[in-house]
């Protein structure tokens, strides 16, 4: 009975948090930010289906205000209970108005790996404009 509870119930069980909405390919989604609320979003993989020998790269563009800094963090299992990195993911590239984040291909594909918020770390309400390209 124990082995079921510690081995087989949590990976019954869909513990991520619920994405309020989907970010489909192309579209741009402003999002208000304010520190310490955060909206847990997924993306579509509609438009994202690649061939099997095609390599191709997958990212979240996010623009913002030169005075606005944010983290993307990501929820890695729904399975488990896991929790997002404190340290939110590395951005890609970045610039004062613009933060690029590399997104994994399974990530796009497999919903028990697709939860993901923004974290407002600057002082000021704002809004964000996110982007999947």
């Amino acid at each position: 009975m124990i082995t079921f509870y510690m081995g087989v119930l949590p990976g019954m069980i869909d513990n991520c948090p619920a994405a309020e909405f989907t970010v489909e390919k192309g579209v741009d989604y402003p999002i208000s930010l304010q520190k310490g609320n955060t909206s847990w979003f997924q993306f579509s993989p509609r438009g994202n289906v690649k061939p099997q020998e095609e390599s191709r790269d997958y990212f979240l563009t996010v623009t913002k205000d030169s005075s606005t800094s944010i983290l993307l963090k990501a929820w890695r299992s729904c399975k488990n209970f896991s929790s997002p990195p404190s340290a939110g993911m590395t951005p890609y590239t970045e610039t004062p108005t613009e933060v690029k984040f590399k997104i994994e291909y399974d990530s796009l594909q497999f919903p028990e790996r697709n939860r993901y918020h923004l974290e407002l770390t600057s002082e000021n309400q704002t809004t964000v404009t996110i982007r999947q390209n």
